[in-house]
């Protein structure tokens, strides 16, 4: 019995952590969505976007928004490989609509992001697809923006109090290296800025930090070729070619400054005598009164 014993012994196998494959490093695939990318004639408020595995949302409160800019932010939830939207506002018809969900998508296991990822849809029969793309830096020291939100107006239908009053017409917002795309653009001219919209108003209240372009943008798209290199299963490359559609400018540069605004408002009054008052205000005045 000791013989066979010592016989069994080297067949037992030890006991360790089964290996699980070369690490993930891929972001999430998408797969399909109702409505597809590109729709026309679309009436439902809610989405349904299918990945290729299992994804999570990271501040999807903040990171997601919509153009035209929502009163009431969409309802965003992920289940499995599956991600859905609910719009909250009625739909303007006709429209074009973009969901951007800037990097909120992540895969559920490694945390892949999929940054810049969007889906386009049409209230009407045609779908506008212009786009206007840069970066927003600190005017200071030149660091990147994180988290800031560009919007554009019509250059027709800009006065010199619309973007402390009106909300923008499309916005955007700039991922960790201040880079931003705002899609969904008819044909026109426009101004940009770019606030930190504290309040999420879609405008620039005086406080906040703002950047703006000096001139106007005209946003265009041309076909292009474009290299890639495939790989073989046998490890070989190949160069490959293929038509892209370029959209431009995507070099326009913002940098964010704040005025150091403080509102002018009454703090406190008193009467320290019968015949003098004391009026304290919030910040210091241009001029006083007569």
């Amino acid at each position: 019995m000791a013989a066979a014993g010592a016989l069994l012994a080297p067949a037992c196998a030890s006991i360790g952590r089964p290996e699980g494959g070369a690490r993930d490093t891929e972001p999430p695939v998408f797969v399909s969505a109702r409505p597809a990318p590109g729709a026309t004639g679309v009436k439902s408020t809610r989405l349904s976007i299918l990945f290729d595995e299992n994804i999570q949302l990271d501040d999807a409160f903040n990171k997601v928004i919509v153009s035209p800019v929502q009163s009431t932010p969409p309802s965003v939830s992920a289940n499995g490989r599956r991600l859905s939207v609910e719009l909250r506002d009625t739909l303007v018809t006709p429209a074009t609509y973009t969901i951007d969900f800037g990097d909120a998508i992540k895969d559920l296991n490694e945390g892949n992001v999929l940054d810049g990822f969007a889906i386009d849809f049409s209230t009407g029969s045609a779908i506008d697809s212009l786009r206007i793309s840069g970066m927003v830096l600190a005017a200071e020291n030149l660091e990147p923006a994180q988290g800031m939100l560009v919007g554009v107006y019509r250059a027709d239908s800009v006065a010199d109090s619309t973007v402390r009053t009106l909300p923008f017409e499309r916005v955007a917002r700039t991922n960790q290296l201040g880079q931003f795309t705002v899609r969904g653009l008819a044909p026109g001219t426009y101004r940009i800025y770019a606030v930190n919209d504290i309040n999420r108003d879609y405008h620039w209240d005086r406080s906040e930090d703002v950047a703006f372009y000096g001139g106007v943008v005209t946003p265009t798209s041309e076909r292009v070729l474009v290299s890639d290199t495939l790989k073989a299963a046998d490890g070989t490359d190949s160069v490959v070619t293929r038509q892209v559609t370029r959209f431009m400018p995507d070099d326009i540069l913002l940098t964010w400054f704040n005025e150091q605004y403080k509102a002018q408002y009454l703090v406190d009054n008193s009467r320290p005598e019968r015949r003098k008052l004391d009026f304290r205000f919030n910040t210091r005045a241009d001029s006083l009164p007569i």
